[in-house]
């Protein structure tokens, strides 16, 4: 028997307004176009917008005589379930459901699904592994830096079409090619939607698919699931990590996380496959951790002796990373060179307006006195990209080149002589090879006044690996710190990202951070108001625009941010989980 018509349909606007749903007719000659999810005009209070369609027939709806009809069908949007997705991740990220349908809509009006495109090719080599990973239900697999993701995909092919998830645009590109040359069905998103809303083997894109309709799917594949792109900036600050591990969790399919430096969130309830120990250590390349202190060059207590001697060797081409991004400052102490250190949470304390010390992690605060000598004079250990390349420029007589903003690095040879770069973190992502790769300023991010700060430095170490290769080809990374002795640092020079985990969990357990607890940043000039609002059930800390927002788990804060009284007037960004 045909399915009955829809009469009514509920949609959500595409609006800055409330997140608000409205009851619209359907017109008779439209009704075989109107299904859930589906990209429609309507009017509302004098104007057309664009809304989609989340209920059909919903038992509540208003009289008819009452309703307005819709003006016009779009065209596809996304499935039902990829509904029920958003809905979800705008309760968990105290978003608008409308965010999140955007995200998961075609970027063009697709009328017309194409018939499905499936392959019987299963190609090889797979991963047993991920192959072992998936027989338990998902999990994350821990491969070197370097390692080739492909055999893993391979392995979720063979349950069935996959989705996989990668951080960057290009990585999404090279990453389809790749599979489209071993002659399975592809499709790249978001250009491709609608082949795959269609039905292909292997469906390719950035953290935005996540939300992809799909006719089939067996599996989800994350690559590198620590890469920061795979979170958004800007609130709702949700991460295509959890995101598919609750689309895995509602379809009862395996979800896989790879990466060199598994995160806590992805640690604390998954399987883990790892290579043998041998075979760990020989795919990350040489890690050196050095103190810049031990000098004998002009650049005074921020360059090393070991980083002249590697930028003065001809035959090696050194990168050099310096954050300057970020508003944390790093002070140390002039007399001892401790750093400026909470005795709270260890995380680095700034000098506040009146002088004292601060420390933005822990809101906790001290006289500006160094806690090991007790002199009251410090320096600024944290100078830009700009006077390191200058400095490193006066100490050899090798080329040094500075990038800057959006430009693109490049490498210059005069026979065997290779140049110099030095930049922020962003030029990890556009030289595809170096031999050494230095961080420069490690403490900044280390001590820094985010919950994340230790797992965003495995992460930076990860990618200065996957640049420099493994220490088989003769790979380097180079790390100047003033604390040698962290747990963090010990566990990378010894090529073991397990026990590395292991320490950044530990410390998110023992403060109630993320996976542990809930934690949300809201800020703007409705901040107050809007924390007053709050049930007693979360902890609310900080002053003036800026507070943060403390819960025993994700989905108690979740629940706690939903039930608040949002300001009528004023800014208000609320950030659950923030990157940074």
């Amino acid at each position: 028997m045909a399915s009955p018509r829809p009469a009514v349909v509920r949609v959500l606007c595409d609006s800055s307004g409330p997140d608000r749903t409205f009851d619209y007719l359907v017109p008779e000659e439209r009704s075989d176009d109107v299904m859930v999810g589906s990209v429609v005009r309507v009017d509302l209070h004098g104007r057309r917008i664009g809304g989609w369609v989340i209920a059909v027939d919903p038992i509540d709806a208003l009289e008819l005589d009452r309703l307005l009809p819709i003006r016009k069908v779009t065209g596809r949007g996304p499935s039902a379930d990829v509904v029920d997705l958003a809905e979800w991740s705008a309760h968990r990220w105290a978003g608008r459901r409308s965010h999140f349908l955007r995200s998961a809509s075609p970027p063009r009006a697709v009328v017309s699904i194409p018939p499905t495109r499936y392959s019987s090719l299963r190609p090889e080599p797979r991963s047993p592994a991920t192959t072992r990973l998936i027989a338990r239900g998902g999990g994350v697999l821990r491969l070197p830096p370097a390692s080739d993701v492909l055999p893993a995909i391979w392995s979720a092919l063979a349950h069935g079409p996959t989705l996989v998830i990668v951080p960057g645009v290009d990585d999404a590109a090279v990453m389809a090619g790749r599979i489209r040359r071993a002659g399975v069905t592809v499709a790249l998103l978001p250009d491709e939607w609608d082949r795959a809303a269609g039905g292909v083997d292997i469906t390719v894109a950035t953290r935005t698919g996540v939300f992809a309709t799909l006719a089939n799917l067996g599996c989800i594949v994350v690559v590198d699931e620590h890469d920061e792109r795979l979170q958004s900036e800007s609130a709702p600050t949700w991460h295509a990590r959890d995101v598919a591990i609750e689309r895995g969790h509602q379809a009862g399919i395996p979800v896989v996380m790879i990466s060199p430096v598994p995160t806590p969130e992805a640690r604390r309830t998954s399987a883990i496959e790892a290579p043998d120990r041998q075979r760990e250590v020989a795919g990350w390349p040489h890690i050196d951790v050095v103190d810049p202190t031990d000098h004998d060059g002009p650049a005074r207590n921020r360059v090393s002796s070991a980083l002249l001697a590697e930028i003065r060797n001809d035959g090696r081409r050194v990168l050099c990373v310096t954050n300057t991004t970020g508003r944390s400052s790093l002070l140390a102490c002039r007399s001892c060179r401790e750093l400026t250190r909470c005795e709270t949470c260890e995380s680095v304390m700034a000098q506040t307006s009146d002088g004292d010390l601060a420390c933005r992690r822990c809101g906790a605060s001290r006289p500006a006195v160094c806690s090991w000598c007790g002199s009251s004079a410090f320096i600024n250990l944290r100078p830009g990209a700009a006077r390191f390349a200058r400095e490193l420029a006066h100490a050899t007589t090798r080329s040094v080149q500075l990038v800057e903003g959006d430009a693109i690095p490049v490498w210059s040879t005069d026979g065997d002589v290779a140049d110099v770069i030095v930049g922020t973190e962003a030029i990890l992502h556009r030289v595809r090879s170096a031999d050494t790769v230095v961080l420069l300023d490690i403490d900044a991010e280390l001590f820094a006044p985010r919950f994340r700060a230790g797992q965003q430095v495995l992460g930076l170490v990860a990618k200065a690996a996957h640049v420099v290769g493994n220490r088989g080809r003769g790979g380097r990374i180079i790390i100047q710190t003033a604390h040698p002795e962290h747990r963090l640092l010990l566990a990378l020079v010894a090529a073991d990202p397990g026990a590395a985990g292991e320490a950044e969990s530990a410390t998110r357990q023992a403060f109630g951070l993320p996976p542990f607890g809930g934690f949300a940043i809201i800020e703007g000039a409705g901040a107050a108001e809007f924390a007053s609002s709050l049930p007693t059930s979360v902890r609310v800390g900080g002053e003036g625009d800026r507070l943060q927002v403390r819960a025993e788990s994700a989905l108690a804060l979740s629940d706690a941010l939903a039930s608040a009284v949002r300001p009528t007037r004023g800014r208000l960004r609320v950030a659950v989980e923030p990157a940074r």
